[in-house]
C-alpha cells in the first residue's frame, strides 16, 4: 500500500459501505498477480528492493487465519547468519556477501 498523497481518506461510516466492493477487487487483484507470478523463481533483487511478509497463524481445524505477533521473535532466528557473518567480517574489515537482510516492518506481524 502506498502513501496517500492526493485526496483524503473516507470517514469510517462511508468507507464501511464500500468494504465489500473493495474486498472483492482486492481479492481479484491478488489472484491476478499470483497467477502471473506463481512460477517465477530466482529473481535477482536489486539494491533497495524489498519483499514484505505478513506473518499468519493458520488454524486448519477451525479454518481460521490470524495475524501472528511473533515478528521480532522470528527476526532473531532469521538474522543469525547475518550477525555471524558481520562478526566474522568485522574482524577482517570485509563486507559480507549476504543474499538477504531481514528487518522489522511497521507492525509486529510483518517483516521484510
Amino acid at each position: 500500500m502506498g502513501l496517500l498523497s492526493l485526496g483524503t481518506p473516507l470517514p469510517w461510516d462511508q468507507a464501511r459501505l464500500l468494504a465489500r466492493e473493495v474486498r472483492k477487487h482486492g481479492i481479484e487483484q491478488f489472484l491476478h498477480i499470483w497467477r502471473n507470478m506463481k512460477d517465477r523463481q530466482k529473481d535477482q533483487l536489486l539494491w533497495g528492493d524489498e519483499i514484505e511478509y505478513m506473518l499468519i497463524s493458520l488454524d486448519h481445524k477451525n479454518r481460521r487465519a490470524r495475524l501472528s505477533q511473533r515478528g521480532h521473535e522470528l527476526l532473531n532466528q532469521l538474522q543469525v547468519e547475518e550477525n555471524e557473518r558481520l562478526a566474522q567480517n568485522g574482524r577482517s574489515g570485509d563486507k559480507p556477501d549476504l543474499e538477504a537482510l531481514w528487518r522489522p516492518e511497521f507492525g509486529r506481524y510483518m517483516i521484510e
